[in-house]
Formats: structure tokens, C-alpha cells, sequence
């Protein structure tokens, strides 16, 4: 049998600053990066996922539905942390692309000046000769290192924020789980109970979930400290 159509291509995982101590070291931290070993086992045990887009449903509208509006004062505490997880994720998928396209020109310069390095002046030789082309390929490794480091801080950048909103998507959901509950007690409680006695029900709820809640912030915190320092080497 001779034909080839089965047999897969060689495809080079070489990039512009393979050979280059300082950018290959660089880019083993956007593989580090990208392997998400630096996420808090609870939340990533959670199943972080690539692609995390926040959800815009507002947890607490079925307390205003339901005629609970006076209810929303025991919330204040959470809606706190919710809001201070939405960010803006807009803004750091702009600022993740621009890494990217600062790493792609950096790829791009230093590729043409190897090509032009090794195909410029074939004939030239003796000392001046190899300081300058020992000049130049330094250039073309500080020009590779710097794309390196683009592509980390694109990576790091776009995970960062991912992590973010992963984390809020998780907040959001367990805010909505006690909102059902809260709406689920009143609509039983109703001509049983008074108000007051909800009220305390709903407040001593809400401490139990705000420690359900810290816990996956406090993972966030602790995640971004370690990507930090993986950044920071």
C-alpha cells in the first residue's frame, strides 16, 4: 500500500526565539500561564473553563417580584461583594488583544532581522564581521524576549480576567440560590409567620452564605497572588 494520504504532516512548533535562552525560558511561562496551575484547588475544581462570558441577570430581581423589595436591605452585603467582582471585562479583553498584537510585531521584527542577518553581507568576514553579527543576534534574542514577555502578559491578562468573572458567575448563582429560598420561605410563611420573624430567618441566611461566598473570593485573591508571582518569577 502506498498511499500517503493517512500520514500526518511535521509541523514545527518552532517559534521566531526558539534557540534563545532568555525567550525560551519566557515562553515556558506562558505555557506555566496557561496551564492554570496557579488556580486555587476550590476554584478550580469548580471547572474553569477557557471561555467564561459573565452572565447580566440580576440575582436579586425575584425578590422585587415576588413584593419582597423590603427584603433587599439584608442583601446589601452581598450585592457588595457581587459588585465588586463585575470589573470590566470589556476593557481587559482589549488590553489581553493589545499584548498580543505587541507580541505578534515583536515576532514579526525579530524574524526579519534573523532572515536579514543571515542573508545579508555573505562575504563579509574577520573580526568586524562577528562583532556585528554577534551584535545583531543578540538583538534578534532581546527582540524575541520581548515578544515572549507580550505573550505572557496577553496570556496572564485574558486569564486574570477570566478567573474574575468565573468567580462572580459563581457568586452570582449562589446569591440567586438563597434569593429562590427567600421567595420560597415568604410565599409558605404568608398569614403564619410576621415579617420580623422572616427578616431574622433571611439575616441569619445571609451571614451562612456571605462565608459560602468569601471562600470562593478568598481563592480568587489567592489565585491572583500566585499568578503574580509566577509573573514576577
Amino acid at each position: 500500500m502506498t498511499d500517503t494520504s493517512l500520514v500526518a504532516d511535521v509541523r514545527s512548533t518552532r517559534e521566531v526565539w526558539t534557540g534563545a535562552s532568555l525567550a525560551d525560558s519566557l515562553e515556558g511561562l506562558v505555557d506555566a500561564v496557561r496551564s492554570e496551575g496557579w488556580v486555587d484547588d476550590l476554584l478550580a475544581g469548580a471547572g474553569l473553563g477557557i471561555e467564561v462570558v459573565a452572565s447580566a441577570i440580576d440575582p436579586f430581581s425575584a425578590l422585587l417580584a415576588n413584593g419582597l423589595g423590603w427584603a433587599m436591605e439584608y442583601f446589601e452585603p452581598l450585592r457588595e461583594i457581587l459588585d465588586g467582582l463585575t470589573g470590566m471585562p470589556d476593557v481587559v479583553a482589549a488590553h489581553a488583544a493589545t499584548w498580543d498584537n505587541m507580541a505578534a510585531e515583536l515576532r514579526g521584527m525579530a524574524g526579519d532581522l534573523r532572515s536579514r542577518l543571515d542573508g545579508d553581507l555573505p562575504e563579509w568576514r574577520g573580526r568586524a564581521a562577528e562583532a556585528y553579527h554577534g551584535l545583531m543576534a543578540h538583538n534578534v534574542e532581546a527582540i524575541g524576549g520581548l515578544g515572549a514577555v507580550s505573550a505572557a502578559m496577553a496570556a496572564a491578562t485574558q486569564a486574570a480576567g477570566n478567573l474574575v468573572a468565573f468567580t462572580r458567575d459563581i457568586v452570582r448563582d449562589l446569591i440567586a440560590d438563597l434569593v429562590a429560598r427567600v421567595v420560597v420561605w415568604a410565599v409558605e410563611a404568608i398569614f403564619v409567620v410576621t415579617i420580623p420573624v422572616i427578616a431574622a430567618q433571611i439575616a441569619a441566611a445571609v451571614v451562612k452564605w456571605a462565608g459560602r461566598i468569601l471562600t470562593y473570593v478568598g481563592a480568587l485573591v489567592t489565585s491572583l497572588t500566585n499568578l503574580s508571582r509566577l509573573l514576577n518569577g
